[in-house]
């Protein structure tokens, strides 16, 4: 029988059939084990375009559908994730971030219509990739948190990068502030301490890599629907 105790003043994982040990929390560990994955993130033509004001404009046009799209299946994601939360804590969290996307649907929305936008169908990569969030939270609590933490500490600490940087006068800050700011730091913050003492599993290890590698190929895709190269 598999079982998994957790030492929680060290985070550490203990499990008796494989003798698997995370020190410093299964979030360090995801984060060391998804290395190139981070590393491509943060040195994305995306951001590094955005901090220098050089990105161009139909590009950041395609990024803000896309991600607009992916955020109203997000935010269905995050009523069932509220609804099937363990404890009080954790289901406030998530309806927390439920009330955060609201309004990152809302600016993004009005950005689409200052710019005549309109809502153009997704991608079929698009697609699978909510369908793929979806059906995680259908899978339980720990995966959904899995898929929550990727999302939200990606999100944070790629655009922290852009925040220092980005021209103040820029359209775009709009969205770096909403996506850098101390609240979103703070929820990264609650939801790592949740992921920590969560026993280690591969399909951990798995639903954490998709999530990075589909919201990279979703930058790379506002390049290519624009015929740039990312």
């Amino acid at each position: 029988m598999h079982t998994c105790e957790v030492d929680a003043p060290l985070h550490r994982v203990r499990c008796d059939d494989d003798d698997v040990s995370v020190p410093g929390g299964l979030a360090a560990h995801l984060r060391n084990l998804t290395a190139p994955e981070w590393q491509r993130a943060l040195s994305h033509p995306l951001l590094e375009q955005v901090a220098s004001g050089t990105v161009p404009m139909e590009v950041f046009e395609q990024f803000v559908l896309i991600n607009t799209h992916f955020l109203r299946t997000y935010r269905r994601f995050m009523m069932v994730m509220g609804t099937i939360a363990p404890d009080v804590r954790s289901s406030k969290l998530m309806f927390a971030n439920f009330q955060s996307v609201d309004h990152e649907i809302a600016d993004g929305e009005e950005f689409a219509e200052r710019h005549g936008l309109g809502r153009p169908l997704p991608s079929a990569r698009a697609m699978d990739y909510t369908s793929f969030v979806m059906a995680c939270s259908g899978q339980g609590w720990v995966r959904g948190l899995i898929v929550t933490y990727a999302v939200e500490s990606l999100f944070y600490e790629c655009w922290a990068t852009v925040s220092a940087d980005a021209p103040a006068a820029s359209e775009l800050l709009e969205f770096v502030d909403t996506w850098s700011g101390s609240y979103q730091a703070d929820n990264v913050k609650a939801l790592r301490a949740l992921v920590d003492p969560l026993p280690l599993t591969s399909d951990i290890e798995r639903t954490y890599r998709s999530v990075l590698r589909s919201e990279i190929a979703g930058w790379d895709e506002a390049f290519a629907a624009t015929g740039r190269m990312s």
